[in-house]
């Protein structure tokens, strides 16, 4: 029994309960972290010198957002695929016959959706076969691209990652073996096993692979350009790799308890138990300056120089 085999928030809780009962806590939380609902506005700032910042008109509620550097994907409460922003490759298109999605990603010019039965769908551009999904991937419950490449886990916890490798970021560790949840980086790769113990493989040159010696047990992971973040079984956030602009370095001191987070280019952003947003790093276009008013924030996605939040 896996912990990603259902969309269904109430299926997951089901799925809580059993693994509660069997003495693995760490799932259980980790289960009900999935199931809490989300539905929200998008609120969007940052570089928008492709539109990627204008939200279409009529998109209304949505219940997920990825952000590329160029484009933006969200998915609506009726489970709808919203696309905007650069258009070149057409990695804005969406594919004709999609039907209803649950999960979105972006890479660097191309995107990625997983429709309600699982299949994998992709727009834009593929010069390093990062749309060419793997014949032995099974029904897919998680994507997540990176610049060139791209990460898939299927309904049975296997990972499989394909695309640009050279610094073999597609090359998974011989270690690794059942996946909940798996993140990309530009150039680097973050998964999560079935036990809450967290791999990172890829480009190094900053140290954004090299895990914090007690660390423990993770319940989420975001990769930047060249730095790393994770949330521990104890809603701890630890952040990692390249010490630019303060996005390691400088964790609020008032941030705790963690229940989110994302990281941009050289900016990171979290959100603690109570919904309150806490950004810093590089704010060269106020990506890291929150709305006045802002709300609650229930989800978010980064990059580059951009921030997008899903607010109550």
């Amino acid at each position: 029994m896996l912990v990603q085999n259902y969309h269904d928030p109430i299926e997951k809780l089901i799925l809580a309960d059993y693994h509660e009962d069997h003495g693995n806590e760490f799932i259980a939380k980790f289960l009900r972290k999935e199931a809490e609902g989300v539905k929200g506005n998008l609120v969007m700032w940052g570089q928008n010198d492709h539109g990627q910042c204008n939200i279409p008109a009529g998109l209304g509620k949505i219940i997920q957002v990825n952000c590329g550097p160029h484009h933006t994907t969200a998915i609506d409460s009726n489970n709808k695929l919203w696309v905007w922003g650069s258009n070149d490759n057409g990695k804005c298109g969406v594919p004709e016959g999609i039907g209803k999605i649950v999960r979105v990603s972006c890479g660097q010019n191309y995107s990625a959706a997983i429709d309600e039965h699982g299949k994998l769908w992709f727009s834009g551009e593929n010069i390093h076969g990062q749309l060419d999904v793997p014949y032995e991937l099974g029904k897919v419950v998680q994507v997540s691209c990176g610049t060139c490449h791209t990460v898939g886990i299927d309904e049975e916890g296997k990972l499989l990652v394909w695309g640009y490798n050279v610094h073999h970021q597609c090359q998974i560790p011989s270690d690794l073996g059942k996946v909940i949840q798996v993140d990309c980086g530009s150039y680097h790769t973050a998964a999560i096993d079935l036990n809450g113990k967290l791999h990172c493989w890829g480009e190094n040159h900053y140290k954004q692979c090299d895990i914090p010696e007690g660390l423990g047990k993770v319940l989420q992971v975001s990769c930047g350009y060249w730095h790393t973040a994770a949330i521990d079984e104890h809603s701890k956030m630890w952040v990692w790799g390249n010490y630019y602009f303060n996005q390691r370095c400088k964790v609020p001191s008032d941030l705790v308890k963690v229940v989110d987070v994302s990281c941009g280019s050289f900016h990171t952003a979290a959100i603690n138990e109570y919904g309150e947003l806490f950004i810093w790093g590089f704010n060269d276009y106020d990506q890291c300056t929150i709305p006045k008013g802002l709300g609650k924030v229930l989800q978010m996605s980064c990059v580059r120089n951009i921030t997008a939040v899903i607010v109550e």
